[in-house]
């Protein structure tokens, strides 16, 4: 059983930030200290307690019942949007977290015979980030307005997700060297996203307008998915197969908000949109997953481990996040649609690591993977920002001190796209903006320390040298 030093553990993550994530990315975490450093690439053989989330069939060939908190993560991001001051100059964002990402253990209770219990909790995704544009200009009819000769436009889109997996993970073996699981997990979403935007023009004779616009959607959602896997292990070579099932719902709640005003004075507009405002809350939310299947296979030849991964993550229909009713502004015909959609394309992401031996109680680590952005296009406003493919490198180093495992290493993340989704909300406002899109640029920097301790001597066999950085196979 958990002691009261685990349950502290746990108390710490509940309580510490969630982990800066993408909203639209499935591999930009990690889960596990070893598994940091090897990008993920731990299918075939995860080696410790993280096979709670990689393989569950693995848990089954542990020697040693574990503790593990993926300890602390430095994590600086920069973000950074061109020209977003306009003239040239670029807007950028940055900030630093320090984060937790996974804690896990071992349950030991006699009834399990060759059975393992473990349970997990883990900071599965989280987005904590901001684009902005700020845009002037001069010239002639500026944003589809007759006679607009100057207009300044500040667009701003927020985006703050979290969602943290509780599970429970059941695994037992078939023999020596092939082991299966199951990880059933209660996934918790918190979504919310602001779209903030001003805009001021003016032309000849006094001549001006004013058009701003707000809106804003919350989601909380609960629902439940599971991870399957099996394992085959030998001391050479390993291989491995997990399948992750789409979620079911169990709850979902939301609310939207929407205000606009449009002031014009001296155009001589014969139609401008009407000022219109609206919250709902108590609205039926909804978040789904999908079906994904990962493949890992790992050899080790003298001192050195390789390991290759990869994993195919389904397409999701498009589907509203928050079911908001339409509604018409005040003395108005038009009919305005508040809701937000999500759609995930498909996509496969691929991971290489290498475990380099350098002594009984020290390895190094160099490894690299694709965290590809799953953001497709929706029938109305798309919930999901970051659209940005990434690619990730980390190295670090693994070692042993007593029946404590350390790791000190690091992850640097980098990507780029080019969105209109700052136009877009502009648009949304009623003017035409001053460019059509912009290129945002993603730098992540992570620093990883991180321990974990086994809860019981390991089981001792002949051929074992002294080396017990990670747990072996039976």
């Amino acid at each position: 059983m958990p002691g009261v030093r685990s349950w502290g553990l746990l108390l710490f993550l509940l309580m510490s930030p969630l982990a800066r994530a993408q909203d639209a990315h499935y591999w930009t975490r990690q889960f596990g200290n070893r598994a940091w450093l090897l990008g993920g690439a731990f299918i075939a053989n995860p080696g410790d307690i993280s096979a709670v989330y990689y393989n569950p069939g693995a848990l089954a060939l542990l020697h040693t019942p574990e503790l593990e908190l993926t300890g602390t993560v430095f994590e600086s991001m920069r973000l950074s949007v061109q020209n977003g001051l306009g003239n040239g100059e670029g807007l950028t964002e940055s900030r630093v977290d320090v984060l937790p990402s996974l804690i896990a253990g071992s349950l030991r209770w006699g009834f399990l015979g060759r059975s393992r219990l473990a349970y997990s909790l883990l900071t599965r995704q989280g987005f904590t980030a901001s684009l902005e544009s700020r845009e002037q200009g001069t010239g002639v009819d500026l944003g589809g307005v007759p006679g607009m000769d100057q207009l300044a436009a500040d667009v701003r889109l927020d985006q703050d997700v979290g969602e943290y997996w509780a599970g429970l993970t059941w695994s037992f073996p078939l023999g020596r060297h092939v082991g299966v699981g199951v990880s059933p997990f209660v996934a918790v979403r918190d979504q919310e996203t602001n779209i903030q935007v001003l805009a001021q023009g003016s032309g000849p004779g006094g001549s001006a307008l004013l058009s701003t616009l707000g809106r804003d959607f919350h989601l909380r959602h609960v629902r439940l998915l599971a991870k399957l896997g099996v394992s085959y292990q030998r001391e050479s070579m390993s291989a491995g197969l997990t399948v992750t099932t789409p979620s079911v719902a169990l709850w979902g709640e939301g609310e939207s908000s929407f205000e606009r005003a449009v002031l014009e004075r001296g155009f001589g507009l014969s139609s401008t949109p009407a000022s219109a405002f609206d919250f709902q809350e108590g609205l039926a939310a909804r978040f789904q997953s999908s079906w994904a299947v990962a493949l890992g296979v790992s050899g080790t030849l003298g001192g050195t481990s390789v390991y290759l991964a990869a994993e195919g993550f389904a397409r999701v229909k498009p589907f509203t996040l928050v079911d908001a009713a339409s509604f018409s502004p005040r003395d108005s015909q038009e009919v305005i649609d508040p809701d937000v959609d999500v759609a995930l394309a498909p996509l496969v992401n691929v991971a290489l690591g290498v475990e380099q031996r350098l002594g009984s109680r020290l390895r190094a680590y160099v490894s690299a993977h694709t965290d590809f952005s799953a953001v497709t296009a929706t029938p109305r406003m798309n919930a999901l920002l970051a659209g940005w493919d990434l690619y990730h490198v980390a190295t670090g180093l693994h070692f042993t001190a007593g029946r404590a495992r350390f790791t000190v290493g690091g992850n640097v993340a980098w990507g780029q796209e080019v969105t209109e989704r700052l136009a877009d909300a502009l648009q949304r406002a009623g003017l035409q903006p001053l460019s059509p899109s912009q290129k945002v640029r993603f730098l992540q920097l992570s620093v990883i320390i991180g321990a974990s301790f086994a809860l019981a001597q390991k089981d001792e066999s002949p051929d074992e040298d002294a080396d017990d950085e990670a747990p072996s196979m039976r």
